[in-house]
Protein backbone atom coordinates (compact mmCIF):
# COMPACT_ATOMS: atom_id res chain seq x y z
CA UNK A 1 0.00 0.00 0.00
CA UNK A 2 2.42 2.27 1.00
CA UNK A 3 4.66 1.48 -2.13
CA UNK A 4 1.62 2.04 -4.82
CA UNK A 5 0.85 5.49 -2.64
CA UNK A 6 4.67 6.79 -3.25
CA UNK A 7 4.59 6.15 -6.76
CA UNK A 8 0.94 8.09 -7.30
CA UNK A 9 2.31 10.96 -5.67
CA UNK A 10 5.78 10.96 -7.71
CA UNK A 11 3.67 10.61 -10.72
CA UNK A 12 1.90 13.38 -9.81
CA UNK A 13 5.02 15.50 -9.03
CA UNK A 14 6.75 14.82 -12.63
CA UNK A 15 3.31 15.79 -13.89
CA UNK A 16 3.16 18.88 -12.08
CA UNK A 17 6.70 19.73 -13.01
CA UNK A 18 6.12 19.29 -16.90
CA UNK A 19 2.96 21.43 -16.70
CA UNK A 20 5.40 24.43 -15.63
CA UNK A 21 7.83 23.16 -17.83
CA UNK A 22 5.44 23.35 -21.01
CA UNK A 23 4.18 26.98 -19.71
CA UNK A 24 7.26 28.24 -20.47
CA UNK A 25 7.47 27.11 -23.91
CA UNK A 26 8.34 30.07 -27.00
CA UNK A 27 6.06 29.85 -29.95
CA UNK A 28 8.27 28.98 -32.78
CA UNK A 29 7.30 30.62 -36.14
CA UNK A 30 7.82 28.93 -39.34
CA UNK A 31 7.79 31.12 -42.27
CA UNK A 32 6.84 29.08 -44.90
CA UNK A 33 3.32 29.17 -43.23
CA UNK A 34 0.62 31.85 -44.25
CA UNK A 35 -1.01 32.95 -41.81
CA UNK A 36 -5.21 32.88 -42.59
CA UNK A 37 -5.57 36.55 -41.43
CA UNK A 38 -3.09 38.03 -43.72
CA UNK A 39 -3.33 39.18 -47.67
CA UNK A 40 -2.28 36.03 -49.14
CA UNK A 41 -5.15 34.32 -47.45
CA UNK A 42 -6.77 34.17 -50.87
CA UNK A 43 -4.18 32.55 -52.28
CA UNK A 44 -5.59 29.00 -54.26
CA UNK A 45 -3.35 26.24 -53.32
CA UNK A 46 -2.18 24.54 -56.92
CA UNK A 47 -2.84 21.15 -57.81
CA UNK A 48 0.12 18.62 -57.54
CA UNK A 49 0.02 15.28 -58.66
CA UNK A 50 -0.69 12.48 -56.13
CA UNK A 51 -0.62 8.17 -56.61
CA UNK A 52 -3.08 6.99 -58.86
CA UNK A 53 -3.96 10.92 -60.50
CA UNK A 54 -4.46 9.63 -63.79
CA UNK A 55 -3.85 11.69 -66.83
CA UNK A 56 -3.86 12.05 -70.41
CA UNK A 57 -0.15 13.36 -72.04
CA UNK A 58 -1.52 14.93 -75.47
CA UNK A 59 1.47 15.87 -78.31
CA UNK A 60 -0.51 17.94 -81.16
CA UNK A 61 2.37 17.31 -83.71
CA UNK A 62 3.33 13.67 -82.72
CA UNK A 63 0.16 11.42 -82.16
CA UNK A 64 2.43 8.85 -81.73
CA UNK A 65 3.47 9.51 -78.67
CA UNK A 66 -0.01 10.15 -76.63
CA UNK A 67 -1.37 7.91 -74.06
CA UNK A 68 -3.43 7.51 -70.83
CA UNK A 69 -1.03 7.48 -67.58
CA UNK A 70 -1.46 6.76 -64.16
CA UNK A 71 0.94 7.75 -61.27
CA UNK A 72 2.14 4.77 -59.76
CA UNK A 73 2.08 4.04 -55.99
CA UNK A 74 6.04 5.33 -55.67
CA UNK A 75 4.72 8.66 -57.15
CA UNK A 76 6.40 8.17 -60.78
CA UNK A 77 5.42 7.48 -64.26
CA UNK A 78 7.13 5.99 -67.32
CA UNK A 79 7.36 7.61 -70.21
CA UNK A 80 8.01 6.25 -73.81
CA UNK A 81 11.54 7.89 -74.99
CA UNK A 82 11.75 10.11 -71.69
CA UNK A 83 12.15 7.23 -69.12
CA UNK A 84 10.85 7.78 -65.61
CA UNK A 85 9.90 10.56 -63.98
CA UNK A 86 8.85 11.56 -60.23
CA UNK A 87 5.86 13.66 -60.32
CA UNK A 88 4.38 13.34 -57.00
CA UNK A 89 3.88 16.75 -55.30
CA UNK A 90 4.36 18.39 -58.79
CA UNK A 91 2.28 20.81 -60.96
CA UNK A 92 1.05 20.13 -64.27
CA UNK A 93 2.64 23.57 -65.63
CA UNK A 94 6.32 22.17 -63.81
CA UNK A 95 6.19 18.51 -65.36
CA UNK A 96 4.93 20.26 -69.13
CA UNK A 97 7.88 22.10 -69.14
CA UNK A 98 10.02 19.51 -68.10
CA UNK A 99 8.43 16.96 -70.57
CA UNK A 100 9.63 19.75 -73.29
CA UNK A 101 12.95 20.19 -72.04
CA UNK A 102 13.42 17.18 -72.07
CA UNK A 103 12.13 16.29 -75.96
CA UNK A 104 14.08 19.42 -77.18
CA UNK A 105 17.46 17.54 -75.20
CA UNK A 106 16.54 14.14 -77.12
CA UNK A 107 16.16 16.33 -80.31
CA UNK A 108 19.80 17.81 -80.00
CA UNK A 109 20.83 20.45 -82.46
CA UNK A 110 19.98 20.66 -85.74
CA UNK A 111 23.47 20.86 -86.95
CA UNK A 112 24.94 18.53 -84.85
CA UNK A 113 23.04 15.87 -85.78
CA UNK A 114 23.39 12.31 -87.60
CA UNK A 115 21.22 9.16 -88.36
CA UNK A 116 22.50 5.89 -87.83
CA UNK A 117 21.60 3.34 -90.29
CA UNK A 118 19.16 0.39 -89.02
CA UNK A 119 18.30 -3.17 -90.31
CA UNK A 120 16.04 -2.81 -93.19
CA UNK A 121 17.04 0.63 -94.11
CA UNK A 122 17.32 1.01 -98.06
CA UNK A 123 20.73 2.47 -99.50
CA UNK A 124 21.84 3.14 -102.66
CA UNK A 125 25.22 2.66 -103.69
CA UNK A 126 26.22 5.23 -106.59
CA UNK A 127 29.13 5.44 -108.71
CA UNK A 128 28.83 8.58 -110.68
CA UNK A 129 31.81 7.40 -113.27
CA UNK A 130 31.35 3.10 -112.65
CA UNK A 131 27.96 2.91 -113.39
CA UNK A 132 28.18 -0.95 -113.50
CA UNK A 133 29.12 -0.88 -109.57
CA UNK A 134 25.75 1.05 -108.58
CA UNK A 135 23.49 -1.08 -106.26
CA UNK A 136 20.26 -0.76 -104.59
CA UNK A 137 20.12 -3.29 -101.35
CA UNK A 138 18.37 -3.36 -97.93
CA UNK A 139 20.37 -3.89 -94.40
CA UNK A 140 19.83 -7.50 -93.49
CA UNK A 141 18.42 -8.25 -90.01
CA UNK A 142 22.74 -8.17 -88.48
CA UNK A 143 23.27 -4.80 -89.89
CA UNK A 144 25.09 -5.76 -92.69
CA UNK A 145 25.37 -5.33 -96.40
CA UNK A 146 26.39 -7.97 -99.24
CA UNK A 147 28.26 -5.95 -102.18
CA UNK A 148 30.05 -6.10 -105.56
CA UNK A 149 34.16 -6.84 -104.83
CA UNK A 150 33.74 -5.86 -101.60
CA UNK A 151 31.88 -8.70 -99.84
CA UNK A 152 30.37 -8.32 -96.95
CA UNK A 153 30.12 -4.79 -94.97
CA UNK A 154 29.30 -3.67 -91.63
CA UNK A 155 26.60 -0.75 -91.81
CA UNK A 156 24.02 -0.95 -88.97
CA UNK A 157 24.99 2.09 -86.43
CA UNK A 158 27.03 3.86 -88.89
CA UNK A 159 25.99 7.17 -90.32
CA UNK A 160 25.53 7.40 -94.21
CA UNK A 161 29.12 9.36 -94.21
CA UNK A 162 30.34 6.83 -92.49
CA UNK A 163 29.93 4.31 -94.25
CA UNK A 164 30.90 6.26 -97.97
CA UNK A 165 34.12 6.76 -96.37
CA UNK A 166 34.65 2.85 -95.03
CA UNK A 167 33.33 1.75 -98.71
CA UNK A 168 35.55 4.19 -100.43
CA UNK A 169 39.06 2.39 -98.43
CA UNK A 170 37.76 -1.00 -99.44
CA UNK A 171 37.00 -0.21 -102.87
CA UNK A 172 40.37 1.64 -103.29
CA UNK A 173 41.89 -1.93 -103.39
CA UNK A 174 40.61 -2.29 -106.90
CA UNK A 175 39.69 1.08 -108.27
CA UNK A 176 42.24 4.14 -108.95
CA UNK A 177 39.57 6.77 -107.71
CA UNK A 178 36.90 5.16 -105.75
CA UNK A 179 34.20 7.98 -106.42
CA UNK A 180 30.78 7.02 -104.62
CA UNK A 181 27.57 8.50 -102.44
CA UNK A 182 26.16 6.24 -100.14
CA UNK A 183 21.81 7.60 -100.70
CA UNK A 184 19.74 6.60 -98.29
CA UNK A 185 16.51 5.72 -99.83
CA UNK A 186 14.21 4.50 -96.77
CA UNK A 187 14.72 4.71 -92.98
CA UNK A 188 12.90 2.45 -90.03
CA UNK A 189 13.80 4.41 -87.24
CA UNK A 190 13.98 7.88 -86.07
CA UNK A 191 17.08 7.03 -83.78
CA UNK A 192 20.19 9.59 -84.67
CA UNK A 193 23.67 10.06 -83.08
CA UNK A 194 23.62 14.44 -81.02
CA UNK A 195 26.52 15.48 -79.72
CA UNK A 196 25.13 13.96 -76.13
CA UNK A 197 24.47 11.07 -77.31
CA UNK A 198 21.71 9.06 -79.23
CA UNK A 199 18.65 11.13 -79.87
CA UNK A 200 15.62 11.09 -81.59
CA UNK A 201 14.31 12.96 -84.65
CA UNK A 202 11.38 14.71 -84.66
CA UNK A 203 11.02 15.74 -81.16
CA UNK A 204 12.40 19.18 -81.22
CA UNK A 205 9.49 22.19 -80.58
CA UNK A 206 6.70 19.92 -79.73
CA UNK A 207 4.70 21.12 -76.94
CA UNK A 208 3.22 18.09 -74.89
CA UNK A 209 0.28 18.96 -72.77
CA UNK A 210 -1.17 17.61 -69.86
CA UNK A 211 -4.97 16.80 -69.19
CA UNK A 212 -5.86 15.38 -65.89
CA UNK A 213 -8.42 13.05 -66.12
CA UNK A 214 -8.98 12.18 -62.66
CA UNK A 215 -7.23 12.52 -59.33
CA UNK A 216 -7.34 11.85 -55.51
CA UNK A 217 -9.52 14.12 -53.42
CA UNK A 218 -7.34 16.22 -51.20
CA UNK A 219 -7.69 15.90 -47.76
CA UNK A 220 -6.73 16.74 -44.74
CA UNK A 221 -6.11 14.37 -41.36
CA UNK A 222 -6.89 15.47 -37.67
CA UNK A 223 -5.75 13.55 -34.79
CA UNK A 224 -5.23 13.33 -31.27
CA UNK A 225 -7.62 15.09 -28.92
CA UNK A 226 -10.59 15.91 -30.49
CA UNK A 227 -13.76 15.31 -30.90
CA UNK A 228 -13.75 13.44 -34.09
CA UNK A 229 -10.90 12.57 -35.02
CA UNK A 230 -10.21 11.37 -38.33
CA UNK A 231 -9.84 13.24 -42.14
CA UNK A 232 -11.45 16.41 -43.97
CA UNK A 233 -12.28 17.26 -47.51
CA UNK A 234 -9.50 20.03 -48.50
CA UNK A 235 -10.44 23.20 -49.60
CA UNK A 236 -8.62 26.49 -51.00
CA UNK A 237 -8.86 28.43 -47.61
CA UNK A 238 -8.91 25.71 -44.72
CA UNK A 239 -7.48 26.94 -41.77
CA UNK A 240 -5.70 25.09 -38.92
CA UNK A 241 -8.91 26.70 -36.31
CA UNK A 242 -11.53 25.21 -39.31
CA UNK A 243 -9.43 21.99 -38.99
CA UNK A 244 -10.09 21.35 -35.28
CA UNK A 245 -13.74 23.01 -35.33
CA UNK A 246 -14.86 21.08 -38.09
CA UNK A 247 -13.38 17.96 -36.09
CA UNK A 248 -15.35 18.42 -33.04
CA UNK A 249 -12.92 20.89 -31.30
CA UNK A 250 -10.35 19.92 -28.58
CA UNK A 251 -11.30 18.03 -26.02
CA UNK A 252 -10.10 19.06 -22.46
CA UNK A 253 -7.15 16.66 -22.10
CA UNK A 254 -5.60 18.40 -25.42
CA UNK A 255 -2.78 20.30 -24.87
CA UNK A 256 -2.21 23.18 -27.82
CA UNK A 257 1.30 24.04 -26.77
CA UNK A 258 2.08 20.36 -28.22
CA UNK A 259 0.10 21.14 -31.26
CA UNK A 260 2.38 20.45 -34.50
CA UNK A 261 1.38 20.67 -38.25
CA UNK A 262 3.15 17.32 -40.45
CA UNK A 263 3.38 17.53 -44.26
CA UNK A 264 4.70 15.11 -47.09
CA UNK A 265 7.95 16.45 -48.83
CA UNK A 266 8.02 15.70 -52.72
CA UNK A 267 10.61 12.95 -51.98
CA UNK A 268 7.88 10.85 -49.73
CA UNK A 269 9.76 12.23 -46.39
CA UNK A 270 7.45 13.49 -43.60
CA UNK A 271 8.77 16.66 -42.22
CA UNK A 272 7.11 18.93 -39.15
CA UNK A 273 6.61 22.27 -40.73
CA UNK A 274 5.59 23.90 -37.45
CA UNK A 275 5.33 23.08 -33.66
CA UNK A 276 5.51 24.73 -30.08
CA UNK A 277 2.58 26.68 -30.33
CA UNK A 278 1.48 29.14 -27.68
CA UNK A 279 -1.24 27.78 -25.72
CA UNK A 280 -4.01 29.97 -26.90
CA UNK A 281 -3.40 29.64 -30.46
CA UNK A 282 -6.53 27.49 -30.99
CA UNK A 283 -8.37 31.04 -29.36
CA UNK A 284 -6.34 33.71 -31.90
CA UNK A 285 -8.03 34.04 -34.99
CA UNK A 286 -5.93 36.69 -36.15
CA UNK A 287 -2.95 33.93 -35.84
CA UNK A 288 -4.55 31.02 -37.85
CA UNK A 289 -2.69 29.41 -40.38
CA UNK A 290 -3.75 27.83 -43.44
CA UNK A 291 -3.42 24.58 -44.59
CA UNK A 292 -2.23 22.05 -47.18
CA UNK A 293 -3.74 19.46 -48.81
CA UNK A 294 -2.99 16.15 -46.95
CA UNK A 295 -1.34 18.52 -44.38
CA UNK A 296 -1.65 16.20 -41.14
CA UNK A 297 -2.38 18.33 -37.65
CA UNK A 298 -1.89 16.26 -34.30
CA UNK A 299 -3.08 17.68 -30.94
CA UNK A 300 -1.25 15.28 -28.22
CA UNK A 301 -2.68 15.00 -24.58
CA UNK A 302 -1.63 17.31 -22.27
CA UNK A 303 0.60 16.55 -19.20
CA UNK A 304 -2.25 16.03 -16.51
CA UNK A 305 -4.09 13.59 -19.02
CA UNK A 306 -1.14 11.44 -19.59
CA UNK A 307 -0.62 11.16 -15.70
CA UNK A 308 -4.29 10.73 -15.46
CA UNK A 309 -3.65 7.64 -18.17
CA UNK A 310 -0.54 6.36 -16.15
CA UNK A 311 -2.11 6.32 -13.16
CA UNK A 312 -5.15 4.52 -14.24
CA UNK A 313 -2.89 2.03 -16.65
CA UNK A 314 -0.10 1.67 -13.10
CA UNK A 315 -1.63 2.04 -10.57
CA UNK A 316 -5.53 2.17 -9.82
CA UNK A 317 -5.40 -1.10 -12.58
CA UNK A 318 -3.44 -2.96 -10.02
CA UNK A 319 -5.07 -1.53 -6.91
CA UNK A 320 -8.57 -1.09 -7.86
CA UNK A 321 -9.20 -0.31 -4.44
CA UNK A 322 -7.09 3.27 -4.05
CA UNK A 323 -9.20 4.44 -6.65
CA UNK A 324 -12.30 5.80 -4.32
CA UNK A 325 -9.48 6.62 -1.42
CA UNK A 326 -8.14 9.39 -0.17
CA UNK A 327 -4.68 10.34 -0.42
CA UNK A 328 -3.09 12.76 0.59
CA UNK A 329 0.34 14.17 -0.64
CA UNK A 330 2.52 17.24 0.08
CA UNK A 331 4.12 18.58 -2.84
CA UNK A 332 7.05 21.22 -2.55
CA UNK A 333 6.86 23.13 -5.97
CA UNK A 334 8.97 25.87 -4.22
CA UNK A 335 11.57 24.07 -2.80
CA UNK A 336 12.12 21.51 -5.58
CA UNK A 337 12.80 24.44 -8.35
CA UNK A 338 15.23 25.72 -5.96
CA UNK A 339 17.15 22.45 -5.92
Amino acid sequence: MKTLMRLACAALALALAGCAQTGARQNVPTPNLISAGSAASSVTAAFTFSPGDEFDLRVPDGPQYEQTIKVRPDGSVSLPLIGTLRVQGRTVEDLQSELRDRMNTLAGDRMRREYLLHPNDEIEIKFPFQAVLNEIVKLRPDGKIQLQMVGTVQAEGLSPEELQHNLMTRYARWLRKPDLAVIVRSVNSQSIRTADGSGRAGLRDLKPAIVVRSFSPPQVFVGGEVARPGTLSFRPGLSLVQAIVESGGQLASGDPSKLMILRRASDNSVEVVQSGFDADVLRSPDRDILLRPFDVVVLPKSGVATLADNLNQYVYNLAPFLRNSSVGATYNIRGLQGQ
